[in-house]
Protein backbone atom coordinates (compact mmCIF):
# COMPACT_ATOMS: atom_id res chain seq x y z
CA UNK A 1 0.00 0.00 0.00
CA UNK A 2 1.14 3.21 -0.62
CA UNK A 3 2.17 6.27 1.90
CA UNK A 4 -0.67 7.89 0.10
CA UNK A 5 -3.00 5.11 0.52
CA UNK A 6 -2.89 5.37 4.33
CA UNK A 7 -3.95 8.76 4.77
CA UNK A 8 -7.43 9.60 5.54
CA UNK A 9 -9.09 12.97 5.96
CA UNK A 10 -11.59 13.82 8.94
CA UNK A 11 -13.95 16.92 8.54
CA UNK A 12 -14.23 18.38 12.28
CA UNK A 13 -17.67 20.55 12.53
CA UNK A 14 -19.17 21.76 15.73
CA UNK A 15 -22.00 24.08 17.71
CA UNK A 16 -19.51 25.50 19.59
CA UNK A 17 -18.64 29.14 18.40
CA UNK A 18 -15.65 29.88 20.68
CA UNK A 19 -12.71 30.70 20.26
CA UNK A 20 -11.15 27.18 20.93
CA UNK A 21 -14.08 25.48 20.06
CA UNK A 22 -12.98 23.50 17.28
CA UNK A 23 -9.58 22.27 18.29
CA UNK A 24 -11.18 21.30 21.40
CA UNK A 25 -13.05 18.88 19.90
CA UNK A 26 -10.51 17.82 17.12
CA UNK A 27 -8.24 16.70 20.47
CA UNK A 28 -11.24 14.65 21.99
CA UNK A 29 -11.82 13.18 18.33
CA UNK A 30 -7.61 11.96 18.30
CA UNK A 31 -8.03 10.26 21.85
CA UNK A 32 -11.71 9.01 20.84
CA UNK A 33 -10.59 7.02 18.08
CA UNK A 34 -7.41 5.63 20.14
CA UNK A 35 -10.47 3.02 21.64
CA UNK A 36 -11.53 2.61 18.35
CA UNK A 37 -8.21 0.94 16.82
CA UNK A 38 -5.56 1.73 19.30
CA UNK A 39 -2.51 2.55 17.90
CA UNK A 40 -3.54 3.64 14.97
CA UNK A 41 -1.53 6.29 13.01
CA UNK A 42 -2.69 9.71 13.60
CA UNK A 43 0.21 11.43 11.91
CA UNK A 44 -1.49 9.72 8.88
CA UNK A 45 -4.90 12.00 9.45
CA UNK A 46 -5.65 15.07 8.00
CA UNK A 47 -7.95 17.24 10.39
CA UNK A 48 -9.68 19.58 8.20
CA UNK A 49 -10.55 22.97 8.84
CA UNK A 50 -14.40 23.47 7.98
CA UNK A 51 -14.30 25.98 5.12
CA UNK A 52 -14.96 29.51 6.61
CA UNK A 53 -18.83 29.50 4.96
CA UNK A 54 -19.75 26.47 6.13
CA UNK A 55 -18.43 27.01 9.78
CA UNK A 56 -19.99 30.17 9.65
CA UNK A 57 -23.47 27.96 9.05
CA UNK A 58 -22.90 25.92 12.17
CA UNK A 59 -22.65 28.88 14.81
CA UNK A 60 -25.53 29.76 16.64
CA UNK A 61 -27.42 26.17 15.82
CA UNK A 62 -27.96 27.55 12.40
CA UNK A 63 -27.93 24.06 10.78
CA UNK A 64 -30.97 23.54 12.97
CA UNK A 65 -33.25 26.40 11.94
CA UNK A 66 -37.00 25.91 10.01
CA UNK A 67 -35.90 28.00 6.84
CA UNK A 68 -37.81 30.52 7.56
CA UNK A 69 -35.06 32.98 7.85
CA UNK A 70 -33.91 33.43 4.66
CA UNK A 71 -30.06 34.32 4.78
CA UNK A 72 -29.67 31.58 7.89
CA UNK A 73 -31.65 28.76 5.45
CA UNK A 74 -28.74 30.17 2.39
CA UNK A 75 -26.36 29.01 4.95
CA UNK A 76 -28.02 25.96 6.13
CA UNK A 77 -27.65 24.94 2.58
CA UNK A 78 -24.32 25.59 2.00
CA UNK A 79 -23.49 23.75 5.64
CA UNK A 80 -25.37 20.57 4.23
CA UNK A 81 -23.84 21.03 0.67
CA UNK A 82 -20.52 21.18 2.11
CA UNK A 83 -21.33 17.86 3.99
CA UNK A 84 -22.60 16.25 0.94
CA UNK A 85 -19.26 16.97 -0.96
CA UNK A 86 -16.70 15.52 1.49
CA UNK A 87 -19.09 12.32 2.08
CA UNK A 88 -18.99 11.97 -1.69
CA UNK A 89 -15.19 11.96 -1.37
CA UNK A 90 -13.09 9.03 -0.98
CA UNK A 91 -11.37 8.08 2.46
CA UNK A 92 -13.18 11.09 3.93
CA UNK A 93 -15.33 11.67 7.01
CA UNK A 94 -17.26 14.09 8.85
CA UNK A 95 -17.31 14.56 12.75
CA UNK A 96 -20.64 16.71 13.47
CA UNK A 97 -20.35 17.72 17.02
CA UNK A 98 -23.52 18.92 19.07
CA UNK A 99 -24.63 18.95 22.30
CA UNK A 100 -27.96 17.33 23.60
CA UNK A 101 -28.99 19.82 25.77
CA UNK A 102 -30.45 17.49 28.02
CA UNK A 103 -28.79 15.50 31.28
CA UNK A 104 -28.40 11.96 30.24
CA UNK A 105 -31.09 10.37 31.78
CA UNK A 106 -32.93 12.61 29.72
CA UNK A 107 -31.71 12.08 26.19
CA UNK A 108 -34.76 10.32 24.43
CA UNK A 109 -36.47 14.18 24.51
CA UNK A 110 -33.44 16.07 22.88
CA UNK A 111 -35.13 18.47 20.61
CA UNK A 112 -31.25 18.74 18.55
CA UNK A 113 -31.36 14.83 18.19
CA UNK A 114 -34.57 14.72 16.41
CA UNK A 115 -33.81 18.15 14.19
CA UNK A 116 -30.19 16.57 13.50
CA UNK A 117 -32.39 13.47 11.98
CA UNK A 118 -34.59 16.00 10.25
CA UNK A 119 -32.77 18.17 8.84
CA UNK A 120 -29.43 17.19 8.05
CA UNK A 121 -29.41 13.29 8.51
CA UNK A 122 -33.02 13.08 5.82
CA UNK A 123 -32.00 15.70 3.92
CA UNK A 124 -27.97 15.04 2.53
CA UNK A 125 -29.45 12.33 0.17
CA UNK A 126 -31.79 15.15 -1.61
CA UNK A 127 -29.00 18.02 -1.13
CA UNK A 128 -26.66 15.17 -2.98
CA UNK A 129 -29.13 14.46 -5.75
CA UNK A 130 -29.60 18.68 -6.33
CA UNK A 131 -25.81 18.90 -6.62
CA UNK A 132 -25.60 15.91 -9.46
CA UNK A 133 -28.22 17.04 -11.38
CA UNK A 134 -26.77 20.62 -11.36
CA UNK A 135 -23.47 19.30 -12.24
CA UNK A 136 -22.07 19.56 -15.52
CA UNK A 137 -21.71 16.22 -17.53
CA UNK A 138 -18.82 14.78 -18.12
CA UNK A 139 -17.69 11.69 -20.21
CA UNK A 140 -15.29 9.05 -20.56
CA UNK A 141 -13.68 8.52 -23.52
CA UNK A 142 -14.52 5.35 -24.10
CA UNK A 143 -16.38 3.45 -26.97
CA UNK A 144 -19.37 3.67 -25.71
CA UNK A 145 -19.35 7.10 -24.56
CA UNK A 146 -20.29 5.49 -21.39
CA UNK A 147 -20.83 8.53 -18.40
CA UNK A 148 -18.41 7.59 -15.43
CA UNK A 149 -19.96 6.23 -12.07
CA UNK A 150 -21.29 8.39 -10.08
CA UNK A 151 -19.85 8.85 -6.27
CA UNK A 152 -21.67 7.68 -3.94
CA UNK A 153 -23.33 9.25 -0.54
CA UNK A 154 -21.23 7.81 1.88
CA UNK A 155 -23.83 8.64 4.85
CA UNK A 156 -22.77 6.50 7.20
CA UNK A 157 -19.20 8.49 7.40
CA UNK A 158 -21.06 11.13 9.13
CA UNK A 159 -19.64 10.88 12.88
CA UNK A 160 -22.11 12.30 15.29
CA UNK A 161 -20.99 13.36 18.49
CA UNK A 162 -23.06 14.16 21.47
CA UNK A 163 -22.13 15.14 24.62
CA UNK A 164 -25.52 15.20 27.09
CA UNK A 165 -25.59 17.84 28.86
CA UNK A 166 -23.10 19.18 27.25
CA UNK A 167 -19.05 19.29 26.04
CA UNK A 168 -18.03 20.06 29.59
CA UNK A 169 -19.28 16.71 30.74
CA UNK A 170 -16.79 14.95 28.79
CA UNK A 171 -14.22 17.35 29.87
CA UNK A 172 -14.57 17.74 33.68
CA UNK A 173 -13.86 13.76 33.51
CA UNK A 174 -9.91 15.38 33.33
CA UNK A 175 -10.39 15.54 36.96
CA UNK A 176 -6.57 16.10 37.50
CA UNK A 177 -6.10 18.42 35.12
CA UNK A 178 -8.86 20.40 36.28
CA UNK A 179 -7.78 20.42 39.32
CA UNK A 180 -4.90 22.00 38.26
CA UNK A 181 -6.41 24.95 36.21
CA UNK A 182 -8.81 25.60 39.71
CA UNK A 183 -5.30 25.82 41.38
CA UNK A 184 -3.11 28.02 39.50
CA UNK A 185 -6.64 30.43 38.06
CA UNK A 186 -9.14 30.69 40.67
CA UNK A 187 -6.97 29.76 43.97
CA UNK A 188 -8.55 26.35 44.62
CA UNK A 189 -12.03 27.60 44.68
CA UNK A 190 -13.39 24.50 43.45
CA UNK A 191 -10.94 21.87 43.84
CA UNK A 192 -13.06 19.88 46.67
CA UNK A 193 -15.76 20.00 44.02
CA UNK A 194 -13.88 18.47 41.04
CA UNK A 195 -11.87 16.11 43.20
CA UNK A 196 -14.85 14.42 44.83
CA UNK A 197 -15.77 13.43 41.18
CA UNK A 198 -12.94 11.10 40.82
CA UNK A 199 -15.20 8.50 42.23
CA UNK A 200 -18.81 9.78 41.20
CA UNK A 201 -17.79 10.40 37.61
CA UNK A 202 -21.30 9.22 36.09
CA UNK A 203 -22.86 11.80 37.59
CA UNK A 204 -21.41 14.69 35.13
CA UNK A 205 -23.69 13.52 32.65
CA UNK A 206 -26.58 14.26 34.93
CA UNK A 207 -25.38 17.66 35.63
CA UNK A 208 -28.17 19.90 34.34
CA UNK A 209 -25.20 22.60 32.87
CA UNK A 210 -21.86 21.51 33.81
CA UNK A 211 -19.90 24.56 32.75
CA UNK A 212 -21.98 26.53 35.20
CA UNK A 213 -20.98 23.72 37.59
CA UNK A 214 -17.27 25.15 38.22
CA UNK A 215 -15.21 28.13 38.36
CA UNK A 216 -13.31 27.18 35.14
CA UNK A 217 -17.13 27.34 33.16
CA UNK A 218 -15.77 27.18 29.61
CA UNK A 219 -12.70 29.27 29.66
CA UNK A 220 -10.22 26.06 29.64
CA UNK A 221 -11.88 23.34 27.50
CA UNK A 222 -9.09 22.72 24.48
CA UNK A 223 -6.09 22.28 27.73
CA UNK A 224 -8.84 19.28 29.71
CA UNK A 225 -8.73 17.94 26.17
CA UNK A 226 -5.38 18.52 24.82
CA UNK A 227 -3.65 17.91 28.14
CA UNK A 228 -4.32 14.33 29.93
CA UNK A 229 -7.67 13.34 28.92
CA UNK A 230 -8.81 10.19 31.05
CA UNK A 231 -9.81 8.51 27.75
CA UNK A 232 -10.58 5.10 29.23
CA UNK A 233 -11.95 6.25 32.34
CA UNK A 234 -14.62 8.30 30.84
CA UNK A 235 -15.76 5.66 28.17
CA UNK A 236 -16.11 3.17 31.23
CA UNK A 237 -18.60 5.58 32.56
CA UNK A 238 -20.68 4.11 29.70
CA UNK A 239 -22.82 7.34 28.97
CA UNK A 240 -22.94 9.93 26.04
CA UNK A 241 -18.74 10.30 25.96
CA UNK A 242 -18.81 5.86 25.61
CA UNK A 243 -22.29 6.11 23.20
CA UNK A 244 -19.90 8.43 20.90
CA UNK A 245 -16.96 6.49 20.45
CA UNK A 246 -19.37 3.38 19.79
CA UNK A 247 -21.03 5.29 17.29
CA UNK A 248 -17.54 5.54 15.46
CA UNK A 249 -16.69 1.96 16.09
CA UNK A 250 -19.83 0.68 14.26
CA UNK A 251 -18.51 2.52 11.23
CA UNK A 252 -16.88 -0.12 9.39
CA UNK A 253 -15.47 2.35 6.88
CA UNK A 254 -13.84 4.31 9.47
CA UNK A 255 -12.19 1.00 10.90
CA UNK A 256 -10.36 0.00 8.13
CA UNK A 257 -9.12 3.41 7.72
CA UNK A 258 -7.80 4.04 10.64
CA UNK A 259 -6.14 0.05 10.39
CA UNK A 260 -4.51 1.27 7.21
CA UNK A 261 -2.55 4.30 8.84
CA UNK A 262 -0.75 1.80 11.87
CA UNK A 263 2.86 1.27 10.91
CA UNK A 264 3.06 4.25 8.95
CA UNK A 265 6.19 6.39 9.82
Amino acid sequence: MSDEGARLAIVILTEDSGEDGRATVEALVGRMLELVVPGYGRHRIDFLPSEPKEEEAMRGNVWKTDGKNPREHERRVRLLRYIARKLLSPNTFVVFHLDGDRPWAERNTSENLDKFDRRVLTQLPQVAERGRANAPRTRLRAKDDAEPPAPVLQIERLLLLCPFRSIEAWLYQNVRRASEICRREHGGRHVGDIESWEGRRAELDELPAPDQALCLKKAYNRELASNGFPTQLAYDVRKSFAESVDRMGRCGALRAALERTRGWE
